[in-house]
This record gives C-alpha cells, sequence and structure tokens, in this order.
C-alpha cells in the first residue's frame, strides 16, 4: 500500500540490500530506510514539523518502506545523508539509494522486494537498530507491509511510566501546549507527550535514555517552553526531574526569561 504523505518519526532503520544496478548493470550493496509503527504521519505538504500543536498527525501502524522522501528535508539530509553520503543521495529533490559502484539512482521497484525482505530476516536476527534520530519530511512515499521482524517496542504504559514534569510550550508559529516528562525507572527510558491547546494528544515519543535526547527532540521540534511545572507538588523525585531537566535546557543553550 502507496501513500503520499507528510513524515515525522523517531522510529527508522537502515536496511542494507544487495541488488542489480538498472544504470551499470553491476550488483551493488546499499541500504533503504524502512519506518516504524510509530511514525507519524499526515497530509502530504504539511509546512513544517513545528506544526505539531496545530495539526494532529496518525500513527502509521506498520512498518514501511520509503519509495521517496522530499520537502522541509534538512535535517534528513544531515542525519542520513551525511552520515551514509555512499550509500544515500539527494537527487533531483528526492532522497534515494544509490549504487556503490556508479553512484546512481537505485529505484524503489529494482529493490522494494530485496529491502522488504532484508528487513524481516535481519530483524528475526535482532540484526536491526532503530537510529532514534528524529526527521521531518512534508512528502513521502510509503509502501506499507506487515511481518514477524521480532523488533522490540517501548511503549508507554502504567504503572511502567511515572509522570514527573508538565511543560507549557508554544510552537514557532503561535500554537500553545504542554508537554509531559514520564520516565521508566524499569526501563530506564524517558518519554514525552506533546499535546494541544485543548488537551488532545499529538505525539508520543520514547526511546529516549537521558534529559539531554528529550531536550534534543524537544529543540527539533521547534518547541519553546513557557512553564514547567511539578506533576505532583510535594514528590522530592519531582522536584529533582525539574532540577535536571532545567540542567539539560542550559547545557543545550536554552535560558530562562527574567
Amino acid at each position: 500500500m502507496i501513500h503520499n504523505r507528510s513524515l515525522l518519526t523517531k522510529e527508522w532503520y537502515k536496511v542494507p540490500f544487495s541488488a542489480d544496478c538498472p544504470g551499470c548493470g553491476a550488483q551493488t550493496r546499499s541500504a533503504a530506510i524502512v519506518v516504524g509503527p510509530s511514525s507519524l504521519v499526515g497530509d502530504p505538504g504539511s509546512a513544517s514539523k513545528t506544526d505539531v500543536l496545530a495539526r494532529p498527525r496518525k500513527t502509521l501502524d506498520a512498518f514501511a518502506f520509503v519509495e521517496a522522501l522530499g520537502g522541509q528535508t534538512e535535517h534528513v539530509e544531515r542525519s542520513i545523508v551525511n552520515r551514509f553520503h555512499s550509500t544515500f543521495a539527494f537527487l533531483d529533490s528526492q532522497l534515494t539509494s544509490i549504487c556503490e559502484h556508479c553512484a546512481e539512482n537505485l529505484p524503489p521497484a529494482a529493490i522494494r522486494s530485496a529491502v522488504m525482505n532484508g528487513f524481516i530476516r535481519l530483524g528475526q536476527k535482532r540484526l536491526l537498530v532503530n537510529e532514534r534520530l528524529l526527521f521531518f519530511a512534508s512528502h513521502v512515499m510509503l509502501t506499507e507491509f506487515r511481518g514477524d521482524s521480532s523488533l522490540e517496542e517501548s511503549e508507554m504504559w502504567d504503572p511502567d511510566y511515572a509522570l514527573l514534569l508538565v511543560c507549557d510550550t508554544e510552537s514557532t508559529t503561535g500554537e500553545t501546549g504542554t508537554i509531559e516528562l514520564w520516565h521508566s525507572i524499569a526501563r530506564d527510558d524517558y518519554a514525552i507527550v506533546v499535546k494541544g491547546h485543548n488537551g488532545r494528544e499529538m505525539l508520543r515519543d520514547g526511546f529516549n535514555s537521558d534529559l539531554k535526547e528529550v531536550v534534543t527532540t524537544v529543540s527539533d521540534l521547534g518547541l519553546v517552553l513557557t512553564q514547567l511545572h511539578l506533576a505532583q507538588a510535594s514528590s522530592p523525585y519531582c522536584a529533582l526531574a525539574r532540577d535536571l531537566f532545567l540542567e539539560a535546557l542550559e547545557q543545550a543553550g536554552y535560558r530562562q526569561a527574567s
């Protein structure tokens, strides 16, 4: 199933594969991108990831092979192309897998089966790693597929997670909302829930091993924190979380307004 959507995700996998290059005819090794079920999809052409407080997105709820990706791709270029420059490139403003021999585009139709089969095979052996870097694209073509990959998910369920902080927040477009900071001792995982001004959940993000990762996600979303509240005013754990969160914000360059 192919969809033209906007995409906001922190769950994506670089899947290696081998295939014959239609350009030079040689067998080439390359990689493609598969995104996970927690990825958020919205209307195609959505202006920016910073509208997360205003425009609700739906979870993909499936794994999907990225056929094409373009629009608002500065972060994608930093996090994918510059890291894996011999594997990916932007050609005609679209992210593409490239041949290791001739550096030409490997069309999705030529690699789709190899990527999907490789994803399931490597996932069953637990040989795939969620890159866990947030990126946004305003136009993607996704082919959804299902398979027994045995990949572990990080979900937020009580009583595993405890709510520590609630932060009033504002986007660069002036939309207001809140960010909830949760923590699971058992999973050693921080998670955030972003809600719009009406309390509607807009984004849920786990896989954060420390507060620096939480701050990076907030920054990448273009959100400004305006007020910070303890979930339980009398709790020393919430007070400690506040101090540690403020320290992480300060180290990332955030400053408190006087």
